[in-house]
């Protein structure tokens, strides 16, 4: 049997970080991050405990790969927003896309709620978690100033949490909240960009 190469080896590295990752973000949201041992995520990866700290230098380290991943995923969703269809407004895109991201990737943001009470748990995210809420805040106020409001900074803040509480609430109650009604609702209130700060 001949070595491997290069390439499949860094194949079967990828998949190895990949299987940690999903198993991580199943067990977190599951059991809590707490709650969660090094050793029950290597298990349910099906991976040796030991081949898991090559990847990873702790659950603090695998926690953060997490959320980098899932942060990807929102520029992600941003940059197709972007590129999307003109009849609708920016502003409008973006909410479809960060809507549609949340009911994707679910499990992240039950998780994302649950570790964002526990300062101790953030201090494993260091710098990373302001900087991400950030850039999503200016992504947000860019896209209402260029659709004309008269206070972007403070309708982006608005809309921000508007879209993060949204979110929680779904996550919450995936088969009894009405996401695709509340969507809608939202958009409606950016119709063509505009937003009249009377139905908020």
């Amino acid at each position: 049997m001949s070595p491997r190469t290069v390439q499949q080896n860094q194949s079967l590295r990828d998949e190895s970080r990949a299987k940690l990752i999903a198993a991580a973000l199943r067990l977190f949201g599951a059991n809590g991050y707490e709650r969660t041992s090094i050793k029950l995520i290597a298990e349910a990866a099906g991976v040796a405990q030991g081949l898991m700290y090559s990847h990873f230098a702790s659950k603090e380290a695998l926690l953060l790969a997490i959320f980098q991943q899932s942060i990807q995923d929102v520029y992600a969703s941003f940059a197709m927003a972007e590129a999307g269809d003109p009849a609708q407004s920016q502003v409008e895109r973006i909410i479809r896309a960060a809507l549609t991201l949340v009911q994707e990737r679910r499990d992240f943001w039950r998780l994302s709620y649950g570790v964002r009470m526990q300062p101790a748990v953030l201090k494993a995210l260091g710098d990373d978690l302001p900087d991400w809420t950030g850039t999503i805040r200016a992504t947000l106020e860019q896209a209402l100033l260029a659709s004309g409001a008269a206070q972007p900074q403070v309708e982006a803040a608005i809309l921000f949490a508007t879209i993060d509480g949204v979110a929680q609430h779904y996550v919450l109650d995936p088969d009894a909240y009405p996401l695709a009604a509340v969507t809608e609702a939202l958009v409606a209130r950016y119709q063509g960009g505009s937003h009249d700060s009377s139905l908020a």
